[in-house]
This record gives structure tokens, C-alpha cells and sequence, in this order.
């Protein structure tokens, strides 16, 4: 990591950092429920950006994959689960849908903590532009396993409704997928917008 993007990441952390101890400060007079539930997120929040942090800053020498046989529905449905918590705890969340293609395989070889951490990430990203509804689905395409999350948002390119966003998760999917290789093939990320609207993250694994 760069020490322009470093700079860059540590400032956002620094603000979200602030913003939490504002709302903490507010709640001595006012201990709500709302602004506890509210000061909680935001550490959660903090939590996933300062993981993703450090798995890429820790990656500067490449990132290392221990890759076991998976079941890559269990996967899927692990998230499907954490949305639906999401959903009960926020009531703003959207709704979560999950689409399994008849060729998904039962197993497929691959490093389950850092797959998981990084479609966490774009779970979390989808949740945050989707207007109504999030799916997640699962297939193979040409000798690669294929995690998608589609979100029906405003598409590629919109305004981050997150002012504690910074950029993490995308660059922590890209370095996730280019460290699984089979062979002379090398996983992927890909980015599309929807021609139905909003904008769907796809994760190629060899």
C-alpha cells in the first residue's frame, strides 16, 4: 500500500473515529436506545474497516491463500443469514434473496476466511446503494466458481450514501481474488451495472 492511499485511509478512520466518539459523548445526557443501537453500528463498522485495513496492509509482500475444499453454498448462505440479521437489527436494510445455479458444485478449493471477509465486504457495499433488495447467487462459468451480489441501487458510479466509506472493501475483493491462481489462471473481480438497474459484484475464483 502506497503511503498516499495509507494517508488517505488513515484520515476516514480518524473521522469515524470522531463521529463515534461524538455520539458516545451524546448519549451520557441521553442514554436512547436509538443512539446506543446507533453508536453500536458504528463500532461494528469500524471493526470491518480496520480487519480489511490490516489484511491488505499486511499483504505488501503478496497475500497468502490456505485454500481447503469448501462448500461454496454454505458460504452463500452464512451471508444470506448475516443479512437477514442485518435486516431484524436495521430496519432500513434491505431485503435478501439467494439464487443457486444447477451447476453449482458442492465443493470447490479455495481460502474460506479471506472468500468470506471479502464478499463481506461486498455484501456490506450492496447494502448500502440497494433500494429495496440484495441477491446473492452462485455458479460455474468456465472452469471458475462464481460468487455475484447484485443490488438494485442507483448502478456504478452513484454518490456514497457512507460518509465513513473508504474504499477498503473494494481494493481488500481485488487483492482476494487475484491471490487464488489454479494453475496459470487467476481469480477476478467484475464490476457491471444491471440492465434491470443497480449494479452487480462478481467474484471468479479458479
Amino acid at each position: 500500500m502506497d503511503a498516499a492511499s495509507f494517508a488517505l485511509i488513515a484520515h476516514d478512520l480518524k473521522n469515524a473515529l470522531g463521529s463515534l466518539e461524538g455520539e458516545l459523548e451524546a448519549m451520557i445526557d441521553n442514554p436512547t436506545p436509538a443512539l446506543a443501537q446507533s453508536a453500536y453500528l458504528r463500532c461494528t463498522e469500524l471493526r470491518r474497516q480496520f480487519i480489511q485495513f490490516l489484511t491488505i496492509y499486511g499483504a505488501d509482500d503478496g497475500m497468502h491463500t490456505h485454500c481447503e475444499d469448501e462448500s461454496p453454498k454454505d458460504l452463500l448462505e452464512l451471508l444470506y443469514r448475516a443479512g437477514q440479521i442485518r435486516r431484524l437489527s436495521l430496519p432500513g436494510a434491505p431485503r435478501m434473496a439467494i439464487e443457486l445455479a444447477e451447476n453449482t458444485p458442492p465443493y470447490w478449493y479455495f481460502d474460506q476466511r479471506l472468500v468470506h471477509m471479502a464478499l463481506d465486504a461486498a455484501l456490506h457495499n450492496a447494502s448500502r446503494f440497494a433500494r429495496e433488495e440484495v441477491t446473492l447467487s452462485l455458479r460455474q462459468e468456465d472452469g471458475f466458481l462464481v460468487f455475484a451480489i447484485a443490488d438494485d441501487g442507483p448502478g456504478l458510479g452513484a454518490t456514497d450514501p457512507s460518509s465513513a466509506s473508504t474504499g477498503l472493501g473494494t481494493d481488500l475483493c481485488m487483492a482476494v481474488a487475484q491471490a487464488h491462481r489454479s494453475g496459470e489462471r487467476q481469480g477476478r473481480v467484475e464490476l457491471r451495472n444491471r440492465p434491470e438497474g443497480g449494479a452487480r459484484f462478481e467474484l471468479w475464483l479458479p
